[in-house]
């Protein structure tokens, strides 16, 4: 069963999808801001809507995602940890910051916030830690565990950053490793990953070049290893890096546990690695007889790997949307099946597309945060990630 209630408090907008399991619930919050308030008084009310329903509906988080302005991360973040230490929830939670342009008016844009909810009330997620890559949470299900890492940045072992991007690049994915390896899992478990970069279009083949041997080293994509992860490459940063990421590993006793099926293609597109990016086009999550779909970063792109309807944003936005409900048709599912999306967009004319085009064909609301940001090519205006559950 999966319920999906909006609440709508001032000029802040969160949407809950919750999907139950036998042992627990799955939960999706979507948060986003308005145009008419500042950052401050925005991240408040947001923030007392999020701490409101995780207290409410008992949901322990496994990742909590944040997009707006670096100039206003520290206000904002200072304003979650009151209104989450006034609330009693857990402060030692990890969160990822991504600096994103939003749409509107406000330096802060919005929250994703996903977590589950045991049915017998017992604590299964908690805040883990190791020198390479900081903090994450690690959630221990019925023969399972699921370990996600946020903000893995390129420093060395003294917290400096590694000289140039691809000398950071390989430092990134190097201390990904060794958080990984602290805490008992290897690349070979990696199911999903999100890679951010400062200048996206300077450099994303040099990135490519550094991620693919490395993965192939570590038994990624060969033959008899565990096929690539979904993955989203696109504009974006925390501090100062060149490049930054997080990674979801997960380990099962079994299939019958818990099982990650890669989708190397989509009816619409072929796969990613045949124009040279190491990753797979989503990763299904079988978890107690349903689905969690990741679909990874997905553009306007063909099953030749050809850019499509190049200057044409309207037509990209649809062709995006038709490559996504193409997975989540073969999944069982569609579009209204998507309970937390990122859209990514050059511009604003490009978002105004966007919102043209779905709002013409009445496509169903989906639950997203958007920002402003390059994508993976020079060609491309538009490109969405997003998870569903089917």
């Amino acid at each position: 069963m999966k319920t999906n209630v909006v609440e709508i408090s001032g000029a802040c907008r969160l949407g809950i999808h919750a999907s139950e399991r036998r042992s627990f619930t799955e939960y999706h919050l979507t948060a986003t801001v308005a145009d008419g308030l500042g950052a401050g008084a925005a991240a408040v009310e947001l923030f007392e809507q999020v701490a409101s329903a995780v207290a409410r509906l008992g949901i322990q988080p496994v990742s909590e995602k944040l997009y707006g302005l670096t100039s206003v991360r520290g206000q904002v973040l200072k304003q979650r940890d009151i209104v989450y230490r006034l609330r009693g929830l857990d402060r030692t939670m990890p969160v990822s910051w991504i600096q994103g342009s939003p749409v509107g008016d406000c330096a802060f844009a919005g929250l994703q916030l996903w977590g589950v909810a045991p049915m017998d009330g017992e604590k299964c997620v908690a805040t883990v830690e190791d020198p390479a890559t900081g903090r994450g949470r690690s959630w221990s299900g019925r023969g399972f565990r699921m370990l996600h890492l946020p903000c893995i940045r390129g420093t060395s072992a003294d917290g400096s950053l590694a000289a140039g991007a691809t000398g950071q690049a390989a430092r990134m994915f190097a201390n990904a490793g060794s958080g990984l390896a602290a805490h008992g899992m290897r690349y070979t478990d990696v199911v999903r990953t999100w890679i951010y970069s400062a200048r996206l279009l300077d450099w994303y083949d040099d990135l490519n070049r550094v991620r693919t041997p490395l993965y192939r080293r570590e038994g990624l994509g060969v033959p008899g290893g565990p096929a690539f992860p979904a993955s989203t490459g696109i504009m974006g940063r925390y501090d100062d890096e060149e490049c930054v990421m997080d990674v979801l590993a997960l380990e099962s006793s079994g299939p019958a546990a818990a099982a990650a099926i890669p989708i190397l293609h989509s009816p619409r597109q072929s796969s990613s690695f045949d124009y040279g990016s190491a990753f797979s086009r989503g990763m299904a999550l079988e978890i107690e007889g349903r689905r969690t779909v990741h679909i990874s970063g997905t553009a306007s792109i063909n099953a030749a790997g050809k850019s499509t309807h190049v200057g044409d944003a309207e037509h990209q936005s649809l062709d995006t949307l038709m490559s996504i409900g193409a997975i989540l048709e073969e999944q069982g599912g569609g579009l209204q099946s998507i309970t937390s999306a990122t859209l990514f967009c050059r511009n604003r004319e490009a978002w105004e597309a966007w919102e043209t085009a779905t709002r013409r064909l009445t496509i169903p609301a989906i639950p997203k945060v958007c920002v402003l940001a390059d994508v993976c090519r020079h060609d491309l205006l538009v490109e969405m990630e997003a998870v569903a559950v089917i």
